[in-house]
């Protein structure tokens, strides 16, 4: 019993990487704007109603949490290690698709 515990407890830290693929959840995480805040942010920012009154507001935010040089590194679809407030590493790159719709604009 003890073997089959510690063999699914090393198979779900083998596999935790691929869980952590999700740079918006990641980014929401490290900067404490809700998802939908960092997707307006990184992604397409007219498709938001609230894009007009809350995105200046939102960016200065964001900015401010991971610094400008990380900022302008995921803007240019690099990754970056940044910390959340509990001392957690992540490291977070944009996706295409979102950079794209970014950088439609």
């Amino acid at each position: 019993m003890k073997a089959k515990i510690a063999f699914i407890a090393l198979a779900m830290a083998v596999t935790a990487p691929a869980w952590a693929a999700d740079p918006v959840g990641d980014l929401s995480k490290i900067t404490g704007l809700s998802e939908r805040k960092v997707t307006m942010i990184v992604g397409n920012r007219t498709a938001f109603a609230e894009y007009p009154y809350t995105y200046d507001r939102a960016l200065d935010k964001f900015v401010a949490a991971i610094g400008k040089d990380n900022y302008n590194r995921l803007m240019d679809g690099e990754a970056v290690a940044l910390h959340d407030a509990k001392g957690n590493e992540y490291i977070v790159q944009i996706d295409d698709a979102l950079l794209e719709a970014h950088n439609a604009l």
